[in-house]
């Protein structure tokens, strides 16, 4: 609850400190055919999962940006469910962007709350990306990498093909947790109206090492979202 009321606090000054300035926001919900999370299938294969969410971002000062949000999430048996909560800042330093944030998970499997270090830039069209987190509440401050690289095409007809690679992998879990995980997406977008956008997506990973909680393996699955901005 204290780290909750941390996030909370960040994202009120973010947002006094943007009070002049406009604030966007979105509402989405989806559905996937398995909740996969860094290469791990957090329920059994084919379970659905229901999704909604909503997030808020502006510019602060210094030519900082801002964003949070809350995503909620409903296995479709009913048996489990998670909430979090999460705001960053960003900031460009010449090609490169900046991003300094905090997590909060709250579930059915646990409660935990990370802080992550991301850097993002472009390279010959290509958006590349490598982001750490650290979780504060492990006796261990277990921690995560990965790296991704993600390409855009547009496709005719106003629809947008996102394609992404990425390689994940603990880094100080322990034996027990160790594990490399990596991925493939393709995801479809088409602006269906005015500040209404349709998206589907299919993706797979393969995860290999050790894991104490092992639902590790390869999986495929895809999903289905409607977001709308105001």
């Amino acid at each position: 609850m204290k780290k909750t009321s941390t996030i909370l606090a960040i994202g009120s000054a973010l947002a006094l400190g943007s009070a002049q300035a406009e604030i966007e926001s979105s509402f989405h919900v989806g559905y996937s055919t398995d909740y996969v999370f860094r290469g791990i299938n957090q329920g059994g294969a084919g379970e659905g999962l229901y999704e909604y969410g909503i997030d808020f971002s502006g510019d602060a000062s210094g030519g900082t940006t801002w964003n949070a949000g809350v995503w909620r999430a409903d296995f479709a048996d009913g048996a489990s469910e998670e909430t979090d909560i999460y705001g960053s800042v960003s900031k460009e330093f010449g090609a490169v962007d900046l991003s300094l944030g905090l997590i909060r998970y709250d579930g059915s499997a646990g409660d935990t709350s990370e802080i992550f270090l991301g850097a993002g830039t472009e390279l010959s069209g290509l958006s590349l990306a490598a982001v750490i987190y650290y979780d504060v509440d492990s006796a261990d401050g277990n921690m995560y990498g990965e790296l991704s690289a993600g390409k855009s095409y547009e496709v005719g007809g106003g629809a947008t093909l996102d394609l992404v690679a990425s390689i994940g992998s603990t880094i100080d879990g322990g034996a027990a947790d160790d594990y490399v995980t990596y991925g493939l997406k393709a995801a479809l977008s088409k602006e269906l109206g005015e500040n209404l956008t349709g998206s589907i997506y299919i993706a797979g990973e393969i995860t290999e090492g050790v894991r104490a909680t092992s639902n590790e393996g390869d999986d495929l699955y895809g999903g289905i979202s409607l977001s709308y901005g105001f």
